[in-house]
This record gives structure tokens, sequence and C-alpha cells, in this order.
């Protein structure tokens, strides 16, 4: 099972990145262009060029049941913490040719308003190791970075609202 989602993930593409955020009101921008395409570098200056700002980074794909379903409580908790010093980020494990007919539709149904990448990966050995060397490639996975860029938080499976605000808080210094 994991190398099947590892195989999915890893050639398909993953993340929307430095685009605006994207929610209801960016979706028909969106609709006109494909999502930015998130490599193994800019993942790495992701997570590490900070600006003083906490990460929590979703990895999930509109095939998978439990992403789907954790989905709505990440949507909450980063509208609940827009005004705290923490970026959302959600990697979408999708199909590059499923980018406009599941990938953003799904993105607006749900108003998910933080940004979103289309991984473009070059290895995945190195792709996962840029987030945790203990990520084994499965999914839905959560990591939060504290403003200097240090691991704070590593959920692998689906989470229950509370465990993902834990992490948020944690990336935070709460």
């Amino acid at each position: 099972m994991v190398l099947y989602v590892l195989a999915s993930i890893f050639s398909f593409g993953l993340f929307p990145s430095g685009a605006p955020g994207i929610g209801v009101s960016g979706f028909d921008a969106l609709k006109a262009q494909n999502l930015e395409r998130l490599n193994q570098s800019k993942l790495e200056r992701l997570i590490h060029d900070r600006h003083g700002r906490a990460l929590f980074i979703n990895v999930w794909a509109t095939w998978c049941a439990p992403c789907v379903e954790e989905f709505p409580d990440i949507v909450k908790l980063s509208k609940e913490l827009k005004e705290e010093n923490i970026d959302f980020v959600g990697v979408s494990g999708d199909d590059f040719d499923d980018e406009l007919s599941k990938v953003i539709p799904f993105i607006a149904n749900e108003k998910a308003s933080f940004k979103f990448y289309i991984a473009k990966l070059e290895g995945e050995d190195a792709f996962i190791d840029a987030f945790d060397k203990q990520w084994g490639g499965g999914i839905p996975v959560t990591f939060t970075y504290d403003a200097k860029g240090r691991i704070k938080a590593f959920l692998l499976g689906k989470q229950s609202y509370q465990s993902l605000k834990t992490a948020a808080e944690k990336a935070l210094g709460h």
C-alpha cells in the first residue's frame, strides 16, 4: 500500500505553490492556469526560508478517503489561525491530468483559502527526506515547522481536529 501511495505521489504532481491563496475567489483564476509545481529545492526553501512564520503542510490527494475526510478540519483550523504567524500549505498527490477536473474543484468546494502545490519530483527518497526521514511516503501526512524551519510535528494518517490544532500550536510555540 505504501509503495502504491509513493508511486502515485511521485509519478504525479503535488503542490500549487507560491501563488496566492487558493479559495473560492481564486477558483476562476486557477482554472485558467495550472497550479505551480513544487520540486525538492522549492520545498526545501519553503520549509527553511520562514521569515519568522511557522509552517503547516498537509500532503493529501482527492483519491485518498482519509485525506478527504480530514481536509475540512484543516480548512477550519487555517481559518481559525489566520491571524497567527503560521502559513498553511496543501500538497496534492493527484495526477497532473486531474488538476483541473478534480483538484481545483475540490479545493474550491471546501472553500480552502491557503496555498496549494502540485509536486514535481526528481526522486522520491530525497523528497521524503526533505520533509522528514521518518516519513515513508504514506498519506495523509501533516508536518509542522517552527519559524526557524525546525520540524515540530509529524502526523501520519487521518488526524482529529484537536491533534491538528495541537501540532499547529506546537509550531507556533504555544
